[in-house]
């Protein structure tokens, strides 16, 4: 028997999970992930309190100061979020109890020369083809494969088992359809609402102010008269967010909101009629691309919040850097630019500056 140090029971560690021991080590995000994986694989189905303390467990020797049992926490609601763990309603618990469980190996295709993995399988196997192992890389949470050839990688996908996910279906997000369409769904819908009773305080997003200072638009409901996206306050709790309509400052409709997109939060799918209105009055939101990022990347500012189900496209596709001069920046590889531009276009009504 052998007796090691803490730091190089650390490197075995991270070596373990497929990672350079000379650059990472267990405080880095992707690591983290890996980690949570492995151990998911032999312990789930499970609580997600026991898949934190498991991994805490596992951690806290190696490295006590990184082994904070939220960090751990917001990286198992992360992988459930893109995909890797499965969490659902214990059928067996009396109450609303829930369980993880490992999502089935699959591949989501977003661009023509890049593919995210999803799914664990047990036992800690890495379930990816050995042809194309060496070319997935982990960021954060994500595990991204860049192909030379699409169709090569996803025969060899399938053939290893992997399902292809549809990229929809994986971002779940609402169908297409033309900004017209969807302000007309939710006008029609405003008209047919019943009296809206007295709400107080209401704060409304203003479409004639500029769609480049998102902060700047919400204004108090005085005088105004129009169709608005707006939050009112409640007796507890924080405020509401809502479609109102109002005349000469007076609400005489309101709906409030999650509507339609029910797997959503109700600010994205505040966030979402924003972006349609604005294209419809001629004003659509803006993003910017710039060149000055490090070599063969490119940065794309956003001036407003998109819903979530973006964010989750942009969080899978690009990386998070600090914003410049913009709400949220993220970087990309050159090779994905046209796909995500597409995507901003088509799905959010975007404008490119």
């Amino acid at each position: 028997m052998k007796i090691v140090s803490t730091k190089e029971a650390e490197a075995l560690t991270v070596s373990g999970l497929g990672f350079d021991s000379d650059y990472t080590d267990l405080g880095v995000p992707e690591a983290l992930a890996a980690m949570i994986r492995k151990t998911a694989s032999f312990l789930c189905p499970c609580r997600k309190e026991a898949l934190v303390r498991a991994v805490s467990s596992l951690l806290h020797p190696l490295r006590s100061d990184e082994a904070s049992d939220d960090t751990i926490r917001e990286m198992v609601d992360s992988l459930v979020g893109y995909g890797d763990l499965i969490e659902a309603n214990d059928v067996n618990a009396p109450s609303d109890a829930s369980l993880l469980y490992l999502a089935a190996p699959g591949f989501v295709q977003t661009s023509e020369h890049l593919f995210l993995l999803v799914g664990t399988i047990p036992d800690g196997e890495d379930p990816s083809p050995p042809g194309l192992r060496e070319r997935v890389a982990p960021v954060i949470c994500t595990r991204r494969l860049r192909v030379d050839d699409a169709k090569e990688a996803a025969d060899a996908l399938l053939q290893a088992g992997f399902v292809r996910l549809k990229l929809d279906s994986w971002l779940k997000c609402p169908p297409v359809q033309s900004a017209s369409e969807l302000a007309a769904r939710y006008d029609e819908a405003l008209s047919k609402s019943g009296p809206p009773g007295t709400p107080e305080e209401v704060m409304i997003l203003d479409p004639t102010r500029p769609v480049k200072y998102y902060k700047g638009r919400w204004t108090k409901l005085k005088g105004q008269s129009g169709r608005f996206v707006a939050r009112r306050s409640q007796a507890y709790g924080s405020q509401l967010w809502c479609y109102i309509e109002a005349t000469e400052g007076r609400v005489t409709r309101l709906l409030d909101f999650p509507l339609y997109e029910n797997c959503w939060r109700a600010f994205d799918e505040a966030w979402h009629l924003l972006q349609a209105q604005d294209a419809v009055a001629g004003h659509p939101q803006l993003y910017r691309v710039r060149n000055d990022a490090p070599s063969g990347s490119v940065a794309m500012d956003l001036f407003s919040p998109p819903p979530t189900w973006a964010t989750r496209r942009l969080d899978s596709v690009g990386q998070r850097t600090l914003p410049n001069s913009a709400l949220l920046s993220y970087v990309f590889a050159e090779t994905e630019l046209d796909a995500e531009c597409r995507f901003a276009t088509d799905r959010m009504w975007l404008k490119r500056e």
